[in-house]
């Protein structure tokens, strides 16, 4: 029997059989396909899309806003870390990747407290850290940190105060007020 769309039409139907553009993989007829792509290709390249991914970030991020949604999710990513741990197999591969984790960071347990390179790595860091602060102003600033518990960007910027007063008192009168700290650093480093 014919459809009423096409009633002159009397040759026998004959299924069409497409492949995926992509991997090539036969695709099922559907008469609501409108693409020539599998499903997992055309989700990769739906996700691929950046105008995509910014409306699910947007989408997201406005979904997490929301207090209640916020603490749901976070009862379900618990109570499925809780679930994984519960299974010994699963527990097993954890700790095996730890442990091929742990062989990644012998640099640290190959030079010993006072080894050179460990000195080195200390004093490279340290320059990393403070390079904006003179040497002669980081047993202020260490000091300001340490014993007074004052927050890095403040103590950062009442050094740089410092630093600026001294300039101009250098400036007014000749002497170079940082020297004379420095000299007293080394004096109590000595003793």
């Amino acid at each position: 029997m014919t459809p009423a769309c096409c009633p002159l039409d009397t040759s026998p139907r004959r299924a069409v059989v497409l492949n995926c553009s992509d991997c090539g993989t036969p695709l099922k007829p559907n008469p609501r396909r409108l693409g020539t792509r599998c499903k997992p290709c055309g989700a990769r390249v739906v996700a691929q899309s950046p105008d995509k991914r910014e409306k699910c970030r947007v989408a997201m991020k406005r979904r997490f806003e929301d207090a209640a949604f916020h603490g749901l999710h976070n009862e379900r990513i618990g109570a499925g870390i809780r679930r994984s741990l519960q299974d010994p197999a699963r527990l097993e591969a954890m700790r095996a990747s730890g442990r091929k984790c742990g062989l990644l960071n012998l640099g640290h347990n190959r030079h010993g407290p006072g080894s050179p390179e460990r000195i080195a790595a200390g004093r490279k860091r340290t320059e990393t850290v403070l390079g904006w602060c003179p040497l002669e102003y980081r047993t202020d600033y260490f000091n300001l940190i340490h014993t007074k518990h004052v927050r890095a960007p403040e103590a950062r910027r009442m050094v740089e105060d410092m630093m600026a007063r001294d300039h101009v008192r250098f400036i007014r009168t000749g002497k170079l007020p940082q020297s004379q700290r420095m000299n007293q650093a080394k004096r109590k480093e000595a003793s």
